[in-house]
């Protein structure tokens, strides 16, 4: 006969058992709501009966039925979907974030959004044709002048603020990468404090008869850190006999087992940002994530490109080089257009070599420039003399009509086509033109980060729903689980009964006559 009590102790350890899947179960249900959590279930395995100890083998078929061993509580999950969910989170990071900066250009810009707006480019410009169209009436009076200074005015005006603007844009975005600097490094040290736990308490539940078991709920935060990670950077992640994981970011190691590295962040006089690993002191290298979009389009210059800490992406940069060139366009044109008047001659002063001197309109303020003298968005005026002579300086000669300069300098403004030149590329045509080509390229850069976002936004969504398949608590499946496992534990329950008045009947009823 088998051991007596046996039978006790196998439905003893289906109770045990199934009264702790109940348990896992009643906690997947209790945080189906809770953000990062990852289904659990017990694992499982039959009480073998071994005959390691003796030292001769024998037949142990007596022993046989033992019952269920639970070996621990486990994650149900897939770590290649974790993998294919980060990957395409930080390619539409990427897409999202170049999208956002893009966005933020095109409303400083104001065209963008409107080509037909008073308050951008297209409108200072209309405005000062329909001022020389004014004068063109009467240019020898100082109220036509008055309207066409003031037209100058504005369209100066107009430059000075759209790059005050961009450079808003820039230091917002700079303020805006280095908090993602910042909250990277905390993440990385959070993961490595995280291993280090794990660690320790993986151990704890490593014994010799028992699987490896790892602490669920710290894994738990450990994968929302590393999901987190993942959309400023491309993360590649190492699990480790140990419980802890490696994870390189860019190709570099960040967190080692317990130890991370960090990020530093330095910005230029010319306001170009970079990033580096403390440790090394090498510029990080990304393939994805919002941070590389920060760095491309902080830094993006596209085909004017100077120095190797700018990109090529047509970013913050080059559209402050294309309000440059428009600026130094716009100067070179009007200063070429307004001849001095010699009142000996009555004609226009020349130089000693014959050619006509014209009067100077625009010039570079020393209040937003560069310092050197050079025309820019953020540097043209009036000139010191227009402003010193009053709005009579524009006119050339008050005793006479006949001069045309204004009217030329009306159809030049809309019909003429200019070569508009910066450090890469160059193009050629009208300023409305050049104004409607520059706002036409944002857009389809726009556009075309956009839709690359949302496509990379979909595949990362699949991936996610299909882990979440797989890792997420499923009210049906659990229902379903409670109600297998309490039959099983009902089932238990009722051997341990049976096994109960069985015992009763063979020690106090067997042998007792006419009981």
């Amino acid at each position: 006969m088998r051991p007596t009590f046996m039978g006790f102790e196998t439905a003893k350890s289906a109770v045990f058992t199934n009264q702790k899947s109940l348990d896992i179960v009643g906690n997947n249900l209790a945080n189906i709501n809770t953000p990062g959590y990852t289904r659990q279930r017990v694992e499982r395995t039959a009480i073998s009966q071994s005959t390691f100890s003796n030292r001769v083998s024998s037949n142990r078929i007596g022993l046989a039925g033992q019952g269920v061993e639970s070996l621990g509580v486990s994650q149900m999950r897939d770590a290649f979907l974790d993998k294919c969910f980060r990957d395409e989170y930080s390619k539409a990071s990427y897409h999202g974030q170049a999208a956002s900066i893009l966005s933020s250009i095109q409303s400083t810009l104001t065209d963008g959004n409107d080509i037909t707006s008073s308050a951008g480019i297209q409108g200072a410009i209309e405005q000062l044709y329909s001022g020389l169209n004014q004068f063109i009436n009467e240019p020898t009076l100082d109220s036509g002048a008055n309207i066409v200074m003031s037209a100058f005015k504005n369209i100066c005006h107009v430059l000075n603020q759209l790059d005050e603007q961009l450079q808003v844009v820039t230091n917002q975005q700079i303020d805006d990468l280095r908090a993602s600097v910042t909250r990277v490094n905390e993440i990385t040290s959070a993961i490595a404090h995280l291993n280090d736990t794990i660690s320790k308490d993986a151990a704890s539940l490593n014994t010799g008869s028992n699987e490896h078991f790892k602490p669920n709920e710290l894994l738990d935060q450990r994968n929302q850190l590393l999901d987190e990670l993942a959309s400023y950077g491309d993360i590649k992640v190492t699990e480790l006999a140990n419980g802890t994981v490696s994870v390189e970011m860019g190709g570099h190691k960040v967190v080692n087992g317990n130890s991370a590295d960090s990020l530093t962040m330095n910005v230029s006089d010319e306001k170009l940002v970079s990033i580096n690993w403390r440790t090394s002191g090498d510029n990080i290298r990304l393939s994805a994530g919002s941070m590389l979009a920060d760095l491309h389009f902080i830094n993006g210059r596209g085909s004017n490109i100077q120095s190797k800490d700018e990109s090529t992406e047509q970013g913050i940069p080059y559209y402050r080089d294309r309000l440059d060139s428009f600026a130094h366009a716009l100067a070179s044109f009007v200063n070429s257009s307004v001849p001095e008047y010699d009142p000996l001659t009555d004609e226009p002063r020349t130089d000693a070599d014959g050619k006509i001197i014209y009067k100077t309109l625009l010039s570079a303020s020393s209040y937003g420039g560069a310092g050197d003298g050079r025309i820019t968005a953020a540097s043209i005026s009036l000139s010191t003399e227009w402003i010193q002579g009053g709005a009579g300086y524009f006119i050339y000669n008050r005793d006479e009509s006949v001069e045309d300069y204004a009217q030329k300098m009306a159809s030049t403004l809309v019909d003429e086509k200019f070569t508009f030149q910066s450090y890469g590329e160059s193009f050629t045509g009208t300023f409305a033109e050049y104004n409607v080509e520059m706002l036409g390229r944002l857009g389809t850069d726009l556009q075309y980060q956009e839709g690359r976002h949302e496509a990379s936004a979909t595949v990362a969504d699949d991936f996610l729903e299909r882990r979440d398949q797989i890792a997420g608590v499923s009210q049906d499946e659990e229902t379903a689980d409670m109600l297998r496992y309490q039959r099983s534990y009902e089932a238990a329950a009722r051997l341990m009964t049976i096994l109960d008045e069985v015992l009763d009947v063979l020690i106090n009823r067997m042998g007792r006559v006419g009981l």
